[in-house]
């Protein structure tokens, strides 16, 4: 299958998978639910985009559905609706203008209620959600009128929207949607070579957690219709928490999308492929001003350095990035300053991580101010002959820990030091008497200057 220009910016090689996945479309002849699932800041969305694209220019017809959209503010049922109304080609007006209305007399008894009482919610909701004129609003569900006359006089219009509200979704399931969703597919699909309609759901996971488990119980009314192939955007893990929440633990311990899903996959880059992506997303900070011109302290080691942190934490890429971009913005911000950009990048990556990162991975971070008073401190008491041939063997012992551990910090231009006189130092006093109280310090107060001003929302 040849290239196509959508899946430019493809960082994490997802156009193999789109492949795949177009392939398994199109051998698909009944319909069938299928979720793709990745964690959060995985790409599910660029996926979406890109492969959706993808698909229509293989001749499939699609449909994405944003369900963030309709959070607070629509019906699961509706959303749906109305996304497969705009896909209508306009030289199908008529069917079109007729399928909006459909729609809107759906959404006229309360398809909210509608939804509720598929979730078998509590009777109160669905009083509270019915309006006053919901049984006046129910238009040609003439039968309920007369059924709630027949029950007396004595019934609460509560109680009777209740029962109203209860027979119009089962008309809803039954009839009208049915209905709805035949003419819809046969108007969309009327001047196309393919019958099937691709719908791709994405952000469910991104909704309120009650809102996410509406969406998807509602969409059981639908998920059976004939000439749809349905495509679940998740985050697996997220759903099933909030599910097991809400409802609990099942007796088998059945997975809450198997109750949906015919098909599930999973959209994942393979550790090489996102090690590398990181790496060249790195590769592009902004260092003007090095702490040495050594490998060392280049923005190659700190890009490599990046997507090895990376692989530790498990972090998405939405949040690398985000903690790229930290890094970015205090280079920019302080381009005028000597900076250890592989420095950076560590206590970037430690601070989100909450301090677990090991120093392994970047040996020069012993190099602490807490670490240099604890070597160099010597009592008072202490001193003496004996203190002398101790001070001999600690001079050594620390020499070689620089030159075993780190011995780059050994060999900065000598202003990084900031040496009181023009004197020649040895290598460790260089090192733990003048470079580590200010070293990691002023990185991290670089970081800290950037932190109270940038954003950090997911």
């Amino acid at each position: 299958m040849c290239a196509v220009k959508n899946w430019e910016g493809d960082l994490l090689s997802y156009e193999e998978i789109g492949n795949s996945f177009t392939k398994l479309i199109k051998s698909i002849e009944t319909t069938k639910v299928i979720s793709i699932e990745a964690g959060f800041g995985r790409g599910k969305t660029f996926f979406r985009k890109s492969w959706s694209e993808q698909l229509r220019q293989s001749g499939e017809t699609v449909v994405e559905v944003d369900v963030q959209q309709s959070d607070h503010s629509g019906d699961p049922i509706i959303t749906l609706l109305g996304a497969l109304v705009e896909a209508v080609p306009k030289s199908n007006s008529d069917k079109a203008k007729k399928a909006l209305d459909s729609a809107k007399k759906i959404g006229a008894i309360g398809a909210r209620a509608a939804a509720r009482v598929v979730l078998r919610s509590g009777a109160d909701e669905i009083i509270d959600a019915m309006s006053e004129g919901t049984v006046d609003a129910l238009g040609d569900f003439d039968a309920l009128d007369d059924v709630v006359k027949e029950l007396g006089d004595g019934m609460s219009k509560a109680a009777g929207q209740l029962i109203a509200s209860q027979m119009a979704a089962e008309k809803v399931r039954r009839v009208e949607l049915p209905q709805q969703l035949k003419a819809l597919h046969s108007a969309i699909v009327r001047d196309t070579k393919q019958s099937r309609i691709v719908v791709v759901i994405d952000e469910l996971d991104r909704c309120h957690p009650e809102y996410a488990l509406s969406f998807l119980e509602a969409m059981k009314l639908i998920f059976g219709q004939s000439g749809f192939v349905f495509c679940l955007m998740v985050n697996a893990e997220y759903l099933e928490n909030i599910a097991r929440h809400r409802f609990g633990v099942s007796a088998n311990d059945e997975k809450y999308l198997d109750k949906f899903v015919d098909i599930r996959l999973t959209l994942d880059s393979q550790e090489t492929v996102f090690k590398q992506a990181i790496f060249e997303l790195a590769s592009e900070l902004p260092l003007t001003t090095p702490y040495c011109d050594s490998k060392e302290f280049s923005v190659e080691a700190a890009a490599e350095l990046a997507g090895e942190l990376a692989l530790f934490t498990n972090f998405s890429m939405r949040k690398v990035k985000r903690i790229l971009l930290k890094v970015e913005v205090a280079l920019r911000c302080y381009s005028d300053q000597p900076l250890d950009v592989p420095l950076l990048v560590f206590l970037a990556f430690q601070a989100e991580a909450g301090g677990v990162i090991q120093k392994d991975f970047l040996p020069r971070t012993f190099m602490t101010p807490e670490e240099a008073e604890k070597q160099l401190h010597v009592p008072e008491e202490g001193r003496g002959v004996e203190w002398m041939a101790d001070e001999r063997r600690r001079d050594l012992n620390l020499s070689k820990r620089i030159k075993e551990t780190a011995p780059e910090l050994a060999n900065l231009p000598r202003e990084r030091y900031q040496l009181p006189d023009d004197r020649d130092y040895k290598d460790w006093a260089l090192v733990y008497m003048f470079l580590a109280p200010h070293y990691i310090p002023t990185h991290n107060a670089v970081l800290n200057g950037v932190a109270s001003f940038l954003a950090t929302a997911e």
